[in-house]
């Protein structure tokens, strides 16, 4: 008893410090304290690798790939000077067979506070409400940020805020969660303009509407989402890689994702996809500034993105890596988590968050403990 108390201390201590320290980048508390080197983060998440000794049996595939993941992260670290990637590969690889509610749990008590505080601190302007004026096709909106770099840093906080802490009521409170989602995907709508991210919620909530009355009952479409990793990056890299204005149907795919191809597919040609990332890489966006940035060039797309920095062989190992751990959560039988690791996917091809531990904290339950404790349909818990 005491050693679980004792490792869930030391996981829930290094969680939260990793969560903070990364999303405190993205609020405008960055500019008013000293920033943490991500180096500090490597040798904290580091400590969770104590953890292992105490296991005495992994699985196969985790002997296959936390071994690349770490040799990866070393050498993305080594080519362009930055820790972060790593201490992330350190993490996902030190949670192995952690209680995935634990984590979840950790991350909400860490980011409920962290948005509450934030917004709070904008709005009695102790930090700026930064506020964008932008045309869309039905007029002039105000995007607000509420005290973070930019409103769809806000807005993704929220959502994957949402999703966590609807799975871990998932099995009561469906009327009141609802309401709450729709209630904050219309704020979200309003008040920052973040329509993928509004969307995403609604999605969300009947993604565990549905789950809550069909219990997790197996249906064949199940089957086919672990293939999600695949086809989303697949699709978000052919579209940019092949973007030209004189397509009419690259032009509309170009507008509905404000112009996220047309931006991959300039930095495609301007910068290197090396191995191991490109130091040289520079995206110029409007985090932490209202003021017009003429040379804007920042890419959001996960996929896109992550090719520059942290470099091709990152980015096909964490793919290959995601539809393996979906495929063995299929096998489990843990379908809503396969299907919200699904959404996720999706809402990825446009956001650049997929392994940012202080949004998307279900990307570090991929080796965690997902079972629901019931057999695969092979009779045995993989």
């Amino acid at each position: 008893m005491f050693r679980i108390e004792a490792e869930k201390l030391l996981v829930g201590f290094v969680l939260a410090f990793i969560v903070a320290v990364d999303m405190l980048s993205t609020t405008m508390l960055g500019g008013l304290v000293p920033t943490i080197p991500s180096s500090i983060s490597v040798l904290v998440s580091l400590c969770l690798l104590i953890r292992l000794i105490d296991i005495k049996k992994f699985s196969i595939n985790y002997l296959i790939f936390a071994p690349l993941l770490l040799i990866v992260g070393f050498l993305v670290a080594l080519e362009t000077k930055n820790y972060r990637f790593l201490a992330y590969m350190i993490l996902l690889v030190s949670l192995y067979d952690m209680d995935m509610d634990f984590i979840l749990k950790v991350y909400s008590a860490v980011v409920i506070p962290f948005i509450l505080g934030t917004v709070l601190l904008s709005l009695v302007h102790v930090i700026p409400n930064l506020q964008f004026i932008q045309i869309r096709n039905r007029g002039v909106v105000t995007r607000n940020s509420f005290g973070f770099i930019y409103p769809t840093d806000f807005a993704s906080h929220c959502f994957y805020l949402y999703v966590a802490l609807c799975y871990l009521n998932r099995n009561r409170f469906l009327i009141t969660r609802s309401i709450l989602g729709l209630g904050l995907a219309a704020f979200i709508i309003k008040f920052c303009d973040a329509r993928l991210n509004a969307m995403s919620i609604v999605i969300s909530i009947l993604i565990f509407a549905f789950f809550y009355f069909n219990k997790n009952k197996h249906r064949m479409i199940f089957g086919i989402l672990p293939v999600s990793i695949l086809a989303s990056s697949g699709i978000m890299y052919y579209l940019t890689k092949n973007f030209t204005w004189s397509s009419p149907f690259y032009v509309a795919v170009n507008n509905l994702v404000s112009m996220r191809l047309r931006l991959g597919n300039d930095a495609l040609k301007t910068y290197a996809v090396r191995l191991f990332g490109n130091p040289e890489v520079k995206f110029i966006g409007y985090g932490g500034k209202t003021e017009s940035v003429l040379d804007y060039n920042y890419v959001d797309s996960s996929y896109i993105q992550m090719l520059f920095f942290y470099g091709s062989v990152a980015v096909i190992l964490l793919v290959i890596l995601y539809l393996v751990r979906s495929w063995v959560i299929y096998r489990q039988g843990n379908y809503l988590i396969l299907t919200l690791l699904s959404l996720i996917t999706w809402n990825c091809m446009i956001e650049a968050f997929w392994i940012r531990p202080d949004y998307n904290i279900f990307f570090y339950i991929l080796f965690a403990s997902t079972t629901l404790g019931i057999a695969s349909k092979n009779g045995r818990v993989e």
